[in-house]
């Protein structure tokens, strides 16, 4: 099993969880970004509340970048995304780059909750994420492309 540890192929997975459907366009976003810049990449959306945690965490296990991203909620995340993350510190991958992302509305702390508990799940944090304020407009869906670019 030594040979799992390290697995992965050209696949980025993206995970959210959203509440009025703002992160949702982040992500959504961020993938045509990451598109643009690399057509061999398969990458992988998944909203976490409504697909299967055992699916994702497959595609988690044969990806080399996971992008995990939440709405914040009371000075938090919410409980899908929390869920999942949880799930991605008890596998113990290694060799797995990450960064988060996420909409807020007041005080916009979701980001940075998920970028320390990817840490905590020791993925290579490879940038502070990226956060929008409320239902992000056009703008907002550029600067989200360009930070999917960057990823490249």
């Amino acid at each position: 099993m030594e040979w799992a540890k390290s697995y992965q192929e050209n696949q980025i997975t993206i995970v959210y969880d959203t509440m009025w459907n703002g992160t949702r366009k982040m992500a959504e976003a961020i993938t045509e970004g990451i598109r643009s810049k690399d057509k061999d990449v398969d990458v992988k959306l998944f909203n976490c509340a409504k697909r299967d945690k055992n699916d994702i965490i497959t595609e988690i296990f044969k990806s080399k970048m996971v992008l995990v991203g939440s709405s914040t909620i009371n000075n938090g995340i919410l409980t899908a995304a929390a869920g999942i993350l949880e799930m991605m510190k008890g596998m113990k991958f290694t060799n797995k780059k990450a960064a988060a992302f996420g909409s807020y509305g007041w005080s916009g702390e979701s980001v940075k909750i998920i970028t320390e508990q990817l840490k905590e799940a020791k993925f290579d944090v490879v940038n502070e994420g990226i956060r929008e304020l409320w239902n992000p407009d056009e703008e907002a869906l550029e600067r989200c492309r360009e930070f999917g670019r960057n990823l490249i």
